[in-house]
């Protein structure tokens, strides 16, 4: 895709900013841009970019019902100011005309403020990009002309480059020579570990174009210790959208436990040969998980197997017994007490279906989080149906570390807050 051209007609000298104007946010509207279906949609992805930052734009509907067609950029800007100043109550105006032409879009944006209703300022600028995400470019880099700040821009595969020397893999067996050694055991159902193509050696294999049903049910007694992987049924092949294991849970295969220091940096990498289809590709995740026995008020379900004890017998147990029982559980399994804190992966794409390398550091920006402990590589895929290799899965120490990092936190202002304490915090504004 070629990145978007920005020509400046005519800038504005004053800041476009929430904190500039006096006020929490901005009201805004973006009109629908003319140039019929493209000009409809770019103005849609301007009004969602807005809304992400401090301004309040009249949604799309309402926008429509004002001028269906659209406002060009020949439109009078005193209508557009009086119908900001009258029934809408808006500071902020967005319009302009769209055109496409093959696969260019050339967009010329009005804006119109009214910080100081007596003096309207204005601006105008041309846009064009090329490709299948023009649109989206476009769209971020009117918003950013809008607010005169660049958009926090998220990590991204490549933006650091991988280190030529990484030392030694704090993972056992990435390279599957040993067997599983430092991984569970394969189920043989859809994890196997086999010889690979010539200069290989040993690769992991999954197979996900199976049936989903019986694959579940032997799961289960694997978990709870009933099966073992030279039992694996012979699974039926299932390419489909309602009952293949591609199609719904996918596949995982985990390694053991790796200690995990706070602040620190990794760099995950592996190779992958398997075809893979647009936004569906295999995965290797990260996870961070702290230890929640001191807070669990059950029993796990494996725990519960083993000592053939129902939840209902355990529910109808005084309290001093059940933490007893607890306490002594975690004790003897902690593993069944880790929770999941902290979650990233390696996407690997790969539309060619030939082998291909991949390394991403992992936080992609700053350290562990101070709550994460364990950490457990986990190598999962799913759809599309097939056949997947891996080979190589390796965690490395970031060798340009040099000390603990700080997290770096989510810019999602309700980021781990649930729907019940943001509306609650909402009242109290009230």
């Amino acid at each position: 895709m070629k990145r978007a051209a920005v020509v400046i007609l005519m800038a504005a000298t004053m800041p476009w900013s929430a904190d500039a104007w006096g006020e929490e946010k901005i009201p805004a509207v973006v009109f629908n841009f003319a140039g019929g279906r493209y000009g409809a949609q770019l103005a849609d992805s301007v009004r969602l970019g807005l809304r992400r930052h401090e301004y309040d734009v009249l949604d799309r509907i309402s926008s429509e019902e004002i001028a269906e067609e659209g406002l060009g950029k020949e439109t009078d800007q005193a209508k557009v100011v009086e119908m900001l100043k009258g029934r809408l109550k808006a500071k902020l105006g967005v319009y302009g005309t769209v055109d496409k032409s093959g696969d260019t879009i050339t967009a010329e944006i009005v804006v119109v403020g009214l910080a100081d209703p007596a003096k309207p300022s204005s601006w105008t600028k041309a846009f064009s990009g090329s490709g299948e995400r023009a649109r989206g470019v476009i769209a971020a880099q009117v918003v950013e002309a809008i607010r005169k700040q660049a958009n926090w821009k998220p990590p991204e595969y490549g933006d650091d480059a991988a280190p030529t020397n990484f030392g030694k893999a704090i993972n056992l067996n990435g390279d599957f020579e040993t067997g599983h050694t430092g991984w569970q055991a394969p189920d043989r159902a859809t994890t196997f570990i086999v010889d690979g193509p010539s200069g290989r050696g040993k690769v992991l294999k999954f197979v996900t174009d199976v049936e989903r049903d019986k694959w579940l049910e032997y799961q289960r007694k694997l978990r709870f210790g009933q099966a073992k992987p030279e039992d694996a049924p012979a699974l039926a092949k299932d390419t489909s959208y309602a009952n293949s294991v591609a199609a719904l849970e996918g596949a995982h295969y985990r390694s053991e436990w790796i200690q995990a220091p706070p602040g620190a940096r990794y760099w995950m990498v592996a190779d992958m040969k398997g075809k893979t289809a647009g936004i569906f590709f295999p995965k290797i995740f990260v996870k961070g998980y702290a230890d929640f026995g001191d807070r669990a008020d059950a029993l796990p379900e494996q725990t519960l197997v083993e000592m053939k004890m129902t939840p209902q017998q355990f529910a109808r147990l005084p309290v001093a017994r059940q933490k007893q029982l607890i306490a002594t559980d975690a004790a003897r399994n902690p593993d069944r007490y880790r929770r999941e804190v902290f979650r990233w992966y390696l996407a690997c794409r790969n539309e060619e279906d030939t082998w291909q390398h991949y390394a991403a550091p992992c936080p992609p920006r700053g350290g562990l989080p101070a709550t994460v402990k364990y950490l457990q590589i986990q190598v999962y895929a799913y759809w599309p149906p097939g056949t997947y290799l891996f080979d190589n899965v390796h965690l490395y120490a970031d060798p340009n570390q040099k000390a603990p990092l700080d997290e770096e936190k989510a810019r999602t202002p309700n980021f781990g807050r649930t729907s019940d304490v943001i509306e609650r915090e909402a009242r109290k504004k009230q």
